[in-house]
């Protein structure tokens, strides 16, 4: 995260150049707090084995299906938000390109291909 602030302070590259960058730096460093207080809230280790039997008659949650989703529609959504931001004219801000779509309300017809 310096080195791209480094890199951003010193006029090397503008930040419209790096906002993958920015983001996945983001990510890698609040990724280990996060960690942590998931960790801390934990429930201590207790044998109990009327909880153990409940626990084994439930039918068991598949983590790497569940991760691979949240991890590829985090992609998809940050993918789209980088799209959308690249898309829209220099100037103008997100709300104001929307408000000033028109999609065209009739279909287009032809009576012949060129």
């Amino acid at each position: 995260m310096v080195f791209y602030a480094v890199m951003l302070a010193t006029g090397v590259v503008g930040m419209d150049v790096m906002p993958q960058f920015m983001v996945s730096a983001v990510i890698f460093l609040s990724s280990g707090r996060l960690m942590r207080m998931a960790a801390k809230k934990l429930p201590p280790k207790e044998i109990d084995e009327e909880k153990e039997k409940r626990k084994q008659e439930r039918p068991k949650t598949d983590w790497d299906w569940m991760s691979q989703f949240l991890n590829w529609a985090m992609a998809l959504i940050i993918l789209g938000a980088l799209a959308l931001w690249i898309m829209k004219p220099v100037g103008v801000s997100i709300i104001d390109a929307i408000k000033q779509y028109k999609p065209d309300s009739h279909p287009y017809y032809s009576d012949h291909i060129p």
